[in-house]
């Protein structure tokens, strides 16, 4: 068992958790879930499951990538739409979720709106 100061993450080896002082976030125990995640294949399962009727020509990010937003960010407290907005450029929830930016509230309510009878 790794402890620290320092833990590389297997889902991307580039973040290094530690506890050395330096830049803190107080959402760095989402690393711990997205790798947990990672180990028993929670996402994949999802985005293998989630069909939605989606008409959207052009889009930044994907169901799988909005669903997985909205999941990590109510592990993290963040129960409402309204945190997106907050946390579009926040530097762990955009490592967690592999984007340069996260979804905007509008896109995470027009992403809800996607889902029928047959996706629930």
């Amino acid at each position: 068992m790794a402890t620290l100061p320092q833990l590389t993450l297997d889902f991307n080896r580039q973040i290094k958790l530690s506890n050395d002082g330096g830049s803190l976030s107080s959402d760095t125990g989402e690393f711990i879930f997205r790798e947990f995640d990672e180990k028993i294949g929670f996402s994949k399962t999802l985005a293998g499951h989630l069909n939605l009727k989606d008409s959207r020509t052009y889009f930044i990010h994907s169901n799988e990538n909005l669903l997985r937003q909205k999941i990590y960010q109510m592990i993290a407290g963040y129960s409402e739409d309204d945190a997106a907005d907050q946390l579009t450029k926040d530097p762990v929830f955009t490592q967690i979720i592999g984007t340069p930016a996260l979804a905007s509230q509008p896109s995470l309510s027009r992403f809800f709106k996607r889902f029928d009878q047959t996706s629930i």
